[in-house]
């Protein structure tokens, strides 16, 4: 029969205490106050705007994309939290460290909307890069100074390659997929 390391016994206690503590606090000091509210809105409006605007013929490949960057920005922002790169003090739900509100719904909706309205690759990438610039250098720094999180060894002008490569890379690979799927077609 397989032993459990007692140090791993020791750390899951720990993050026991600690999820328990998250959701103290979550129920305690931010659910219902303006900053919670904030983020409600932030997680809705946009998925709001893109269902109104998004074009229905492509709907399927754009949220292909879109769930592409939505797994890239969690994955990202996951290893900054796992790493102490940054920590966030505002969450519109207790379950994970992630900042969801803009990996689910800002940051992939933002990037379906050039997505569908930048299709050569020239006006995609000059669109890609503003918008980074603008979450790197514009969103990043109002979050923080709203307290909705703190970085640690971490500056704005690390995000903003990230937030390029992301967007550029996926559609890459958006474009390679249709093509292997159009030429298996019967």
């Amino acid at each position: 029969m397989n032993q459990i390391a007692p140090s791993f016994i020791k750390e899951s206690e720990l993050q026991k205490e600690a999820d328990i503590a998250l959701r103290e606090n979550w129920m305690n000091d931010i659910v219902f106050t303006w900053h919670w509210w904030l983020l409600v809105a932030l997680f809705i409006i946009p998925w709001l705007v893109w269902w109104k605007v998004v074009d229905r013929k492509k709907i399927f490949e754009i949220l292909t994309y879109g769930f592409m960057v939505m797994i890239m920005s969690s994955l990202f922002d996951a290893i900054g939290v796992e790493n102490d790169l940054w920590e966030y003090h505002y969450q519109f739900i207790p379950l994970l460290d992630v900042f969801i509100v803009y990996d689910v719904s800002v940051i992939p909706v933002t990037y379906m909307l050039i997505y569908q309205y930048f299709s050569t690759w020239k006006s995609f990438t000059i669109a890609s890069i503003v918008v980074s610039g603008m979450f790197s250098f514009v969103s990043e720094p109002i979050l923080v100074w709203l307290n909705y999180h703190d970085l640690f060894k971490w500056e704005y002008f690390y995000s903003f390659p990230i937030f390029i490569v992301i967007a550029i890379t996926l559609k890459y690979l958006i474009i390679k997929i249709k093509k292997v799927s159009i030429i298996n077609k019967v």
